[in-house]
């Protein structure tokens, strides 16, 4: 199949992860890809990784213009399905593809990805996507809040990371804790400063890496001097080398109240790091048996965080370890990339009957 993925934001977040890592694992499985979004970082991995890649004017909504490419860009390069994320995909390559007849997928990273209001409905009814959420969690959301979409078809696909055959397992002394949750309210990083405060009160060691940027990073750099952990905190700010940052770290967590796919602990799990989390949203559908004490409340505040840390930080090395080879199995038997990209690809090439 010919497979075209669209994305015009400019931030780089997770549902640009899994278009390129999707595209790349499609792309050796033999599928044609291409990659389309704004000028910058996104459209240069792309090429980078050896994809079809495209920058994109998008403009406004709608955009005569930017249709128009897509309509060139489709029909010169004979696409078969076009991959869509949010409103502005939808609404250049989206109206561009279904005039052309092609199939529409439209990717729901969360289920407040779009609301049920006149234009939702009206798009839904002319383009007809096919959904495709990454959890049951945004599937289940979707049909509840957004009725206008009940009658398209939708699937739960986890999104699926690059499993290694034989991760680096190795510890580090002190632990060394990854943070990889953007810098915002939602994700709760006062939280796990406040719990990491109190374990170092109490002498437990450990390092602690946060990448990642946010509205609340000068905040959270005052808290961190505040609470006497600079010395134990490192920020990262962006990077593009999370892997780089996995294999150098022992735990992984992530603080975040609602985590509606969990891709980062995906991948964390995938690197044989101990995941410590909350019971919120998509992650537990991803939680392996192993590690249930370390899935914690999903009220905010920092005992649930502290509690969890503390029992990993504290056990005895070989305990850690094993508990981070059971991570790496179970993400080896649930979400490994190239099954992931073999169910997506298989859904894609049977659209339902018109």
């Amino acid at each position: 199949m010919r497979i075209a993925f669209v994305n015009a934001t400019r931030k780089w977040g997770r549902v640009k992860t899994w278009c390129l890592d999707m595209g790349v694992e499609l792309s050796g499985q033999g599928h044609e890809v291409w990659i389309f979004g704004q000028r910058g970082a996104f459209v240069d991995k792309a090429a980078r990784l050896g994809l079809h890649a495209r920058a994109v004017r998008f403009g406004f909504d709608f955009n005569p213009v930017a249709i128009l490419f897509f309509l060139f860009s489709f029909w010169l390069n004979h696409v078969d399905v076009v991959v869509v994320s949010l409103a502005r995909d939808l609404r250049t390559a989206g109206v561009a593809a279904r005039l052309l007849g092609r199939q529409v997928v439209q990717h729901v990273g969360s289920g407040g990805d779009f609301e049920d209001y006149v234009l939702v409905r009206l798009m839904n009814k002319f383009i007809k996507p096919r959904l495709l959420c990454g959890s049951e969690y945004v599937r289940e959301r979707i049909a509840v809040y957004v009725p206008s979409v009940r009658d398209r078809e939708t699937v739960a696909l986890h999104p699926g990371v690059r499993v290694p055959e034989a991760p680096a397992f190795a510890e580090h002394d002190p632990p060394v804790v990854l943070v990889t949750s953007q810098l915002n309210a939602d994700n709760r990083h006062e939280d796990l400063l406040e719990a990491l405060a109190r374990l170092m009160h109490d002498g437990v060691a450990f390092r602690v890496v946060i990448a990642g940027t946010g509205r609340l990073a000068d905040k959270l750099h005052t808290m961190t001097r505040d609470l006497g952990l600079s010395d134990r905190v490192e920020w990262v700010g962006f990077t593009l080398d999370v892997q780089g940052l996995l294999v150098k770290s022992d735990v992984f967590v992530q603080p975040t109240l609602i985590e509606p796919l969990g891709i980062a602990l995906e991948e964390a799990m995938a690197a044989g790091l101990a995941p410590v989390a909350r019971a919120a949203g998509g992650v537990p559908e991803i939680w392996p048996e192993a590690c249930r004490e370390f899935l914690v409340s999903p009220e905010p505040g920092a005992d649930g965080l502290e509690q969890a840390l503390r029992f990993l930080l504290t056990m005895s090395s070989d305990r850690r370890m094993a508990l981070r080879h059971a991570a790496w199995e179970f993400a080896r038997s649930h979400f490994n990339l190239s099954e992931q990209a073999v169910r997506f690809a298989d859904w894609i090439a049977h659209p339902p009957r018109k």
